[in-house]
């Protein structure tokens, strides 16, 4: 990170994580449908640090409950458009779940739950709790320490590894602390987790959390046993000299997994993403065909997707646990997709409807629209698609009920 940060200067917080947006046009002769980029693209690098294959999965979390309610009642189809973006749920839930030794572990897992929010509806098959709250102990620096029921951590020492000052938004972190550190209560007195969850996205073993993180919550509480090496784009870059590595901006959480499978210690894995970020290199999005993919299937509140696999389908079951049948020319010949769906809820929280989008990539043999409509979506006529070699989109909605 500090070679990326050297190369590119002192960095302004650039390219802000904001809001969904609507499309900015319709789908038609002039092309398929363009939204803002979603926000995680920036943090989606072209390549995984172990040079693989590059799997994305995004969920929503305040969509979850009544999505999973639909799913489970059979009330949405079995297609690939829809069950390609909910297939990487799980593996978010669970890849949140490994987080356990950091001081944050036990705020974050309960902004997750609390995300989710009451369902709405109850139909036997969903349960509010999304991911299991962690352990009464927390391991930091190899020491087992208490921790109250907002993930406090008491008597830890900060961990080694050169410290750097860093320039982010609101203000100037000498010396690895935070003005203002102590503004972690509210005004009756109540504390603050400093954390609030609005959306997940899962790629190359790293975790992004959207939301609302108080940077100086987290400098005097979340950040205990670690330093601040580094701060760029907005980002404060925290290590503990033992292998783990965080980051935080006011509007997201960048966070290496804890799978004993990793390939790399994690600060390695968060520097290697981070690395895109700052220099704006080497992302997915940097590449006009990838950001063609993201632009075209927006923001929804679940997405999935693959990028520079030389078997896509087999790099998706590989990170998800699951993928379609390779039967046809669509997936017997796409390059690199990506799928998302969007529903709508009504006031009980149910499902009314869902819009599904799939953009692909097809290098050698462009789909027809038949293939496409009877592959993807069910051959419903009311499908909308574009095909320019060597792009292909497909929009099609239906009923949740």
């Amino acid at each position: 990170m500090r070679a990326a940060a050297a190369s590119t200067g002192s960095v302004a917080l650039a390219g802000c994580l904001g809001d969904d947006s609507e499309p900015g046009s319709e789908l038609g002769e002039d092309g398929p449908p363009q939204y803002d980029l979603p926000p995680y693209s920036e943090l989606t690098p072209a390549e995984t640090h172990t040079s693989d294959g590059v799997v994305l999965s995004h969920l929503r979390l305040s969509m979850v409950s009544a999505i999973r309610a639909a799913h489970n009642s059979q009330r949405l189809p079995a297609d690939p458009v829809v069950e390609l973006p909910l297939s990487g749920i799980e593996p978010i839930l669970e890849a949140v779940e490994t987080l356990s030794t950091y001081p944050f572990a036990a705020p974050l897992r309960r902004a997750v739950n609390d995300a989710a929010g009451d369902p709405g509806v109850d139909d036997g098959t969903t349960n509010r709790t999304l991911v299991d709250t962690v352990d009464e102990t927390i391991e930091t620096n190899r020491t087992t320490q208490p921790v109250d029921e907002n993930g406090t951590v008491a008597n830890t020492t900060a961990g080694g590894g050169r410290l750097e000052t860093g320039s982010i938004e609101n203000g100037t972190v000498p010396n690895g602390t935070v003005e203002n550190a102590t503004a972690d209560t509210s005004t009756d007195g109540e504390t603050e987790l400093g954390i609030e969850v609005d959306g997940i996205a899962l790629a190359d073993e790293v975790l992004v959390f959207q939301g609302r993180f108080d940077q100086a919550v987290f400098g005097s509480r979340y950040a205990r046993g670690f330093q601040q090496v580094d701060a760029q784009r907005g980002v404060a870059i925290y290590e503990n000299g033992s292998g783990q590595g965080f980051a935080v901006g006011d509007g997201l959480l960048i966070v290496p997994t804890e799978r004993d499978s990793r390939a790399a210690s994690a600060d390695t894995v968060l520097a290697h993403t981070l690395s895109g970020y700052v220099t704006t290199l080497d992302r997915m999005v940097d590449d006009e065909a990838g950001q063609w993919l993201f632009e075209t299937t927006g923001p929804a509140a679940f997405s999935l997707g693959v990028w520079g696999a030389d078997d896509p389908l087999g790099r998706v079951a590989e990170a998800v646990g699951t993928a379609p049948e390779s039967t046809g020319p669509v997936f017997d010949s796409v390059g690199g997709f990506m799928t998302a769906l969007e529903p709508t809820v009504d006031d009980s929280g149910a499902v009314t409807s869902v819009e599904t989008r799939f953009a692909g990539l097809f290098p050698a043999d462009l789909p027809a629209e038949s293939e496409l409509r009877s592959t993807l979506a069910g051959g419903r006529e009311d499908s909308e698609i574009y095909r320019n070699a060597p792009q292909a989109h497909l929009t099609a909605s239906f009923g949740g009920r």
